[in-house]
Parts: C-alpha cells; structure tokens; sequence
C-alpha cells in the first residue's frame, strides 16, 4: 500500500489493461565497488521507472558478456517498463527510440571512465596485499559518482516521457508498487542478503573459501538488510511521484530532481542506521579482500580487466 505523510493507504482497485501506459524497469540494481565488487543494493523504484539506464550496471554483476546485455537494452526496458504499466506499441516504439540515444551518449561518455576505474582497481588488486577500507570507499564513491552522471543524462527524455502519461497508469503502477514492496520485503532476510552477497564475491573471484564464506554469514547475521528503511524511502518517493503527477508543471519537476539529483533525494529519508550498514559493507568487503588466495586474486583481476575491455570495445562501436 501507499502510505501519505498521514500513514493513510492509497489502495488500488483499478484492473490492468485499460488504456494504462507508462515507464519503469524492475532490475535489481547490484552497483559494485570498483575495486571491491561489494553488493551495493539500490533497487528504489522511483530510479527504475523513470531512468532504465540502470542497466548498464549489469557488468557490474555476474553478466559476463557486455556486448549481448547492450544488444538487447531496448528490447528489456521496454519490457520491464510493462511490469509496472501496460505499455501501449506507440510507446514502446517511443521508448527504444529514445532510450537508444541516450544509452548510446552513455556508451560513449560513461563507459571509458568506467573501464578506467576497473582497470584501477585491478592494479590495485595485483599490488597491494592490503587493502585499507578508506581504498575501497573511495573507488565506491568514485563509482557512484559515475552512475549519477549518467542518470542525469537520462533527464529530458525522462520529463518528456512523464508527459505522455494518464491517470490510469498511476493506478496501475500504485498496484504493481504495492506488490513489489511485500515481495521486496519476504525476500529481503539475512539468509538471502547473504545469498546475494556471496553470489556476488563468487562472480567476481571464484568461490568463497570457508572462512570467508563464515565472515559474510555472521555480516549478515549482525547487520540485518533494514528492509523496512529500504521500502520506507521508496514509499515516500513513489508518494512524490504519484502526489506530483495531476499538475503537469510538478510533475515534471519532480522527474528532473529524481534524474539529476537523486542521491540527494533518496539518501535524505534513509536513517543514520542504513548509511551505518553501507559503511559496514566497505569494511566487510576489504576484509574479504585481504584474505583473498592468489588464485582468487589472479581472478578477481583477469575479470576486472576483462569488463574494462569490454566496456572499451563498447565505447568505440
């Protein structure tokens, strides 16, 4: 359910299919670390409908083949976005067309500097023994910054896509929020934090030793997900959304502060235990990396190197 700012629920009565039209993608965005391959997840709803370019940090998870994942972006947006709101085959068309464009500025733009951090990180990772956790926060940082300056360039076609909807699209996508929100919240414990996790470490380096494997369960064992400050956060943003929607003028407003300020946004209803446990992360993951084999430092390297080229080769096509 929605919840305003008097804890009142906006319920949804309002079937699929009548005449609703919209935008989102619902990609569990898993941002790494740079250097670290830390599990950083965002998946704010808001962000996924309104900028598809999320998925560009697919290499940043267990996508091991970039080129195929950019083939087919418009293809996949365009069908996540029907999860949230039953497309019409005119907006479909609108949204590849105009996701391309800005995806290939992207390519072009983001994609060298963030191959530049990969292959920094990999020299990192092939030097240094120890690896202090001040490192890793950096890279994540200067990770972070990179995928916010690509979100802003996703910015006025996200305000012109906003004008094209209906009344009927919010009701569909207040329902599908909804359900999202209870999904997000039976599947977010700390057994399956830990089983993302650990997938993720695994992708990156090859499997987990036991001791390692131990640390990341007694993590999560200590530093539960805080999936009610997750689903707050967003519940207040979709609340924006929907609060800014009849007047055209707010609406998009609210579009261009999502796109070009989010961090601001959404980091501002997160408690000081949330931004706590990100901290946490980037100790877990230096730790982690600080007991890596040399075979798995030999693969953590190849892999970082090996995303770098990819997103290289991207950039010049």
């Amino acid at each position: 359910m929605f919840k305003n700012n008097n804890h009142k629920l906006i319920r949804v009565k309002k079937k699929r299919g009548q005449n609703e039209s919209g935008l989102c993608h619902n990609v569990s965005v898993q941002s790494g670390v740079g250097i670290t391959i830390a599990y950083y997840y965002t998946e704010v709803v808001m962000k996924k409908i309104l900028v598809p370019m999320l998925f560009l940090f697919l290499f940043l998870n267990s996508c091991s083949r970039l080129d195929i994942a950019v083939q087919f972006a418009n293809t996949y947006v365009a069908n996540k976005a029907d999860d949230y709101f039953d497309l019409t085959s005119e907006q479909k068309k609108w949204l590849r067309a105009n996701f391309e464009k800005d995806f290939l500025n992207v390519q072009k733009v983001i994609f060298p500097q963030l191959a530049a951090e990969l292959m920094k990180a990999s020299e990192v990772i092939s030097t240094k023994k120890n690896i202090e956790v001040a490192t890793v926060q950096m890279s994540y940082d200067r990770m972070k910054n990179l995928f916010f300056e690509s979100l802003r360039m996703f910015s006025n076609n996200a305000i012109n896509f906003s004008d094209k909807l209906g009344p009927d699209q919010i009701l569909v996508f207040q329902k599908e929020f909804d359900k999202k929100m209870r999904d997000l919240s039976e599947d977010e414990s700390s057994r399956n934090s830990f089983k993302k996790m650990k997938k993720q470490f695994d992708s990156w380096m090859g499997n987990l030793t036991a001791i390692q494997k131990k640390e990341l369960e007694n993590f999560n064992n200590l530093n539960p997900p805080l999936t009610s400050e997750k689903v707050h956060a967003r519940q207040q943003l979709a609340l924006e959304f929907v609060s800014s929607f009849p007047d055209k003028q707010n609406r998009r407003i609210f579009v261009s502060k999502i796109t070009t300020k989010f961090d601001q946004l959404y980091e501002s209803k997160l408690s000081k235990a949330y931004v706590v446990r990100n901290t946490r992360v980037m100790g877990l993951v230096a730790s982690i990396l600080n007991k890596i084999s040399d075979d798995q430092r030999q693969s953590l390297v190849d892999t970082l190197r090996d995303r770098a080229n990819q997103l290289i080769k991207i950039s010049k096509s």
